[in-house]
């Protein structure tokens, strides 16, 4: 993590790292693997020099033979590639996007174990459903 945070050659930062599934349960004999919630944001606050920044990166790495596959993977870059060094190819390791589902990881034991200082990974505020109650009585000979 420090690693990513560090070197200038990642476009994006670990923000957050929070822990959570079996690993933090002591009845669990064997593991299965590490389920690990990671937020990743762009080091580059300027979304223009980010998006510079990064077709930069791709292009190198297309001149080097990689290949993407696709749109979104190119435009976003910068985030699966920090994603990727920290996961290391591991097979052991579950990597899980804390904004997508941090709902679900601080609804479980977890264990915040890096939050940058200024920010802490707080779980997302609960949704409130819109209930919308109909306010007229279907037409009984209506089909539908």
């Amino acid at each position: 993590m420090d690693e990513v945070n560090r070197s200038e050659s990642f476009l994006g930062k670990a923000v957050a790292v929070v822990l959570f599934g079996s690993m933090l349960k002591p009845e669990v004999d064997r593991l299965s693997d590490v389920d690990i919630a990671v937020d990743v944001a762009a080091k580059e606050s300027d979304r223009a020099r980010l998006r510079e920044l990064n077709e930069q990166r791709v292009q190198l790495l297309e001149s080097q033979g990689h290949r993407f596959r696709g749109f979104l993977e190119r435009q976003f870059h910068w985030h699966y590639e920090a994603r990727a060094y920290l996961k290391g190819g591991s097979r052991v390791i579950s990597l899980a996007d804390l904004r997508a589902e941090g709902a679900f990881v601080f609804a479980v034991p977890h264990r915040v174990i890096y939050a940058e200082p200024d920010r802490k990974p707080l779980p997302p505020a609960p949704r409130q459903q819109d209930v919308r109650r109909r306010r007229e009585k279907p037409d009984p000979n209506c089909p539908f």
